[in-house]
């Protein structure tokens, strides 16, 4: 992959030098960005960044985004890092996030011993955005339902296995379901 730094682009230095910017992203490199139509997103440098982004090392120079049309919490399902999706350490801190926990009463017994994994609820809750995470489509998030979704499918059920008795009559579908945490959250799930 071909990067820029900030300042190849914009003649000013960035806040951090750990930014740099795909150059396929950059127009091919020429001048300031012309589209609109660009969206930035919570989970935006998840797998590079260790800790919580701020406006104090993060900024738009000007003449890259006109305008920001769009900003949302990025679903983001390896919460640990560990670059593996797994129910029993991602799905359950998710889970417990989702009843409401926090602190050593997510993250207790569900980390894994990877030395590259976070491992704290420090490290963890950034990447914890359960508005993303509303995988019934009911306008909210729950353990008893979207939580329960999340764990059929990191445990690998598929179908009208993942939604009997969770989704009601009319709600979304497995397919949906699926591409929808294959396209945004990371995800790789079989049909």
């Amino acid at each position: 992959m071909t990067t820029l730094s900030f300042a190849t682009v914009w003649g000013d230095t960035p806040s951090s030098s750990n930014f740099v910017m795909p150059a396929s992203v950059i127009n091919s490199g020429g001048g300031d960005m012309a589209s609109t139509n660009y969206k930035l997103s919570s989970s935006l440098g998840d797998s590079t960044f260790g800790a919580r982004q701020s406006s104090a090392n993060l900024a738009l120079s000007p003449g890259f985004w006109p305008t920001v049309i769009g900003v949302t919490q990025g679903c983001v399902l390896d919460i640990d890092g560990d670059q593996t999706i797994s129910a029993t350490s991602d799905g359950l801190m998710l889970l417990r996030a989702m009843l409401g926990l926090t602190g050593d009463a997510v993250t207790a017994g569900a980390t894994v011993p990877n030395a590259n994994a976070r491992k704290t609820w420090q490290q963890i809750a950034p990447y914890v955005h359960l508005a993303a995470l509303d995988l019934d489509g009911s306008g909210d998030t729950s353990a008893a339902t979207d939580g329960v979704l999340l764990l059929r499918v990191m445990f690998g059920l598929t179908g009208s296995a993942v939604t009997q008795g969770v989704v009601a009559a009319g709600g979304r579908s497995w397919n949906d379901i699926r591409t929808y945490l294959n396209t945004y959250c990371g995800g790789n799930f079989s049909p």
